[in-house]
């Protein structure tokens, strides 16, 4: 039987959650990918002025897992990194954790994806500004991504690297043809970093332990990975930055598994396809329900934790460099630049026409619906049906300026509040992060 992501949750997210204890971060994934654009998270009724029609809106999650929310912020982060790339060739490489640092990352997620972040941006910048090498600033783009194509356990950084820079004298120095970085060295030189970084924290006590897991362990562990291999790859340049951009922006917004990603539900198993990278063939995948949902669960991120970053000319304190480095391009300075970088500070630039949300009309006298008071949101919980949820009494009060999820502007998409009543039991405070 086809079904979607929301459909499994619905289905079997109470009894998963029912078996083990588990932390915050995926009990408020789980819980949004069920009740989006359900009566649990809320709606708003919007009239028609005459009295002809009624219709009530359902809101939305805006969870960075649920791929029903992900249409929308996908295509303005493309817009936005598209507008920001600089029109030469690119290269795709790709930097990736040890599975080994696998415990240490669940207990320490936001510290861990920033040590990587760290590692692979001081790496290619310090080996681009090398003379031998090419002695100029590059634009990096990078993005975090946790997972496989079968969902496993597999944290990677995705790097768009600019195919030339900006040297010290302001002039734009491409890099050689097809050739951007010797690889052994760029390995080594990542692994360095990356190990350096984790044994200084690790010994200043800033990252939390596994369980049966002493620090005299990970030092094991980390004389181990200086003699071991490093997946590090450096794919063939592209003529543009855009093809890689289109790729990044299916995971860079709405998690694992996009919209349109078929999935069957048969037997308490979940069945789906993907394809094997190493020899590029469409295989089929069947996971028993829990294991389904566990492996959707430990790819959602940290509250706050910023999957997406810049580097080099396309950081934002270097836009004077991103200005300069255009001209030397040849481009015009009449060119529109990324709204990160183009306004002035305290300036917002007015929205396009053509970019406005265009008002609901009511079929029979053709005038603009009214938006009416909106009806508060149930508790959290999964329920196996999602109208057997209670429906909170609470209202904003009269001439409040607050929506119903609480935001000033009340817009009909919001982040749920904190339950009175969890169907998801929290993790102890010693659960992974």
């Amino acid at each position: 039987m086809q079904c979607t992501l929301r459909d499994v949750f619905r289905e079997h997210g109470a009894s998963y959650a029912a078996s083990r204890s588990l932390h915050p971060r995926e009990s408020r994934a789980a819980w949004c990918i069920a009740n989006c654009y359900g009566p649990g998270a809320g709606s708003h009724t919007l009239r028609c002025p005459q009295g002809h029609v009624e219709i009530e809106q359902f809101h939305a999650c805006r969870h960075r897992c649920c791929p029903r929310c992900a249409d929308g912020p996908r295509r303005a982060w493309v817009e936005a990194q598209l507008a920001r790339l600089l029109p030469c060739p690119h290269f795709h490489c790709v930097f990736t954790l040890p599975h080994e640092l696998l415990p240490l990352w669940e207990f320490n997620r936001t510290a861990m994806a920033g040590l990587l972040f760290d590692a692979a941006r001081e790496c290619l910048l310090q080996m681009l500004a090398d003379p031998r090498h090419l002695g100029a600033m590059p634009g990096l783009l990078l993005s975090l991504h946790t997972w496989g194509r079968t969902l496993s356990r597999h944290p990677h950084i995705h790097a768009l690297v600019s195919a030339g820079g900006l040297s010290p004298h302001g002039l734009w120095l491409p890099t050689r043809p097809g050739y951007l970085l010797p690889l052994k060295p760029m390995q080594h030189l990542f692994r360095g970093k990356l190990l350096a970084r984790l044994c200084h924290q690790l010994e200043r006590g800033d990252l939390r332990l596994p369980s049966r897991l002493p620090l005299a362990h990970w030092r094991r562990v980390i004389t181990s990975l200086y003699r071991a291999h490093w997946n590090v790859q450096i794919n063939p340049p592209y003529s543009s930055g855009r093809s890689v951009t289109l790729y990044l922006a299916r995971y860079a917004k709405g998690g694992p598994l996009p919209k349109d990603r078929a999935l069957s539900m048969h037997a308490g198993s979940i069945g789906f396809s993907y394809t094997d990278h190493r020899d590029g063939k469409v295989k089929n995948l069947r996971l028993n329900t829990h294991q389904f949902i566990a492996r959707m669960l430990w790819h959602a991120p940290p509250k706050g934790l910023h999957t997406v970053r810049h580097a080099g000319l396309y950081a934002t304190h270097h836009r004077s460099h991103h200005l300069q480095a255009r001209i030397s391009l040849g481009l015009p300075l009449e060119l529109t630049l990324p709204a990160t970088l183009a306004p002035p500070h305290g300036v917002t630039p007015p929205t396009p026409l053509a970019q406005l949300p265009r008002p609901a009309l009511c079929p029979s006298c053709g005038l603009p619906l009214q938006r009416r008071t909106p009806i508060a949101f149930a508790a959290r919980g999964i329920s196996h049906s999602v109208s057997a949820l209670p429906r909170s009494t609470h209202h904003p009060p009269a001439g409040s300026h607050l929506g119903p999820t609480g935001r000033c502007n009340g817009q009909p998409t919001a982040k749920p509040h904190r339950p009175q009543q969890h169907l998801y039991h929290h993790a102890a405070a010693g659960g992974t992060a």
